[in-house]
């Protein structure tokens, strides 16, 4: 790999941590969850692994494409199951720990087309990870991680 190109996938591989990083973290844990809220919670626990894995598979030496692969399909399973996650009546309420912004319920449409749009992204994530190419997976990485930070922006409050 020349140096610019390695500048370049080291670049992206930084801007992909920042956006997606705090997924690892989506929200403290809370012991009282239940319900939709716990789904919801786990799963975006689960995505947070994920990514972390592939993060640090790309950025190894020599990653490991099975590891990238299984996270690969955590992400994309992510991806379908997160349109069940947000049912009305989730949202923000008094005594419920949520990130989750009523704005997720007061513009569904827009809502759905972020979602789309992370399915779009770990969906093409998934297929680019089945050809092994390191380069392409880092590109895609990144591409998925914007998709994960143009939701994260309008639809999920900021760490307390």
């Amino acid at each position: 790999m020349r140096k610019s190109s390695r500048t370049r996938t080291s670049l992206l591989i930084a801007a992909v941590v920042a956006v997606v990083a705090p997924l690892g973290i989506i929200a403290a844990h809370d012991e009282n969850a239940t319900g939709i809220y716990k789904t919801r919670h786990d799963a975006y626990h689960k995505l947070g692994d994920a990514f972390k894995t592939i993060r640090d598979q790309v950025k190894s030496g020599s990653p490991d494409l099975a590891a990238i692969r299984s996270a690969a399909d955590v992400v994309n399973e992510t991806s379908v199951n997160q349109f069940n996650w947000f049912p009305a009546g989730s949202g923000p309420a008094p005594g419920v720990k949520t990130r989750a912004k009523a704005e997720i319920w007061s513009r569904p449409q827009d809502f759905e087309a972020a979602q789309k749009l992370f399915a779009d992204q770990a969906k093409k994530f998934h297929t680019v990870v089945a050809g092994n190419d390191v380069a392409a997976i880092s590109a895609q990485f990144a591409e998925l991680g914007k998709s994960c930070k143009n939701c994260h922006e309008t639809f999920r409050t900021k760490e307390d």
